[in-house]
């Protein structure tokens, strides 16, 4: 389970290093992920293999591949990925195309959610203010 903000720099080449604390919370030769562009907010969501496969498993047994919306849906959900895996020394190569698709420039906030890691632009507003969390976790838990 992956929690927690990270913020990091991206080298001219768009590498960036695994966050040390990330990279503790995986299993043993885990260092093999899928990236892809989150479906609501303007942001990369990294899925260590393992959780990516449970992912796909879960939308597979929720639709209907006869449907033609729906095995479109599903079609653009798993073709629009990428393979990654760590480097020798623990970074991660963020091409240009996925820099351009989540706005990013030359830092980056890691955000553990659970079974993914979301990939931010470092100075972002796409998180709640304390009010708005606050009301938020009253009127859904409260």
């Amino acid at each position: 389970m992956f929690s927690g903000k990270i913020s990091a720099k991206l080298d001219a080449k768009g590498r960036v290093f695994f966050p040390a604390a990330f990279r503790k919370q995986l299993g043993a030769g885990e260092g093999q992920f899928v990236l892809r562009r989150d479906v609501h907010q303007p942001c990369l969501v990294l899925f260590p293999q393992q959780a990516w496969e449970k992912e796909v498993e879960q939308l597979r047994a929720r639709l209907n591949r006869w449907d033609v919306r729906e095995a479109m849906l599903f079609r653009s959900y798993v073709g629009e990925v990428e393979q990654i895996a760590l480097d020798s020394v623990g970074r991660l190569l963020l091409s240009k195309a996925w820099q351009q698709q989540a706005h990013i420039d030359r830092e980056v906030t890691f955000v553990g959610v659970y079974d993914r890691i979301e990939i931010w632009p470092a100075l972002t507003s796409h998180f709640l203010d304390d009010d708005a969390y606050s009301q938020i976790v009253q009127d859904i838990l409260g």
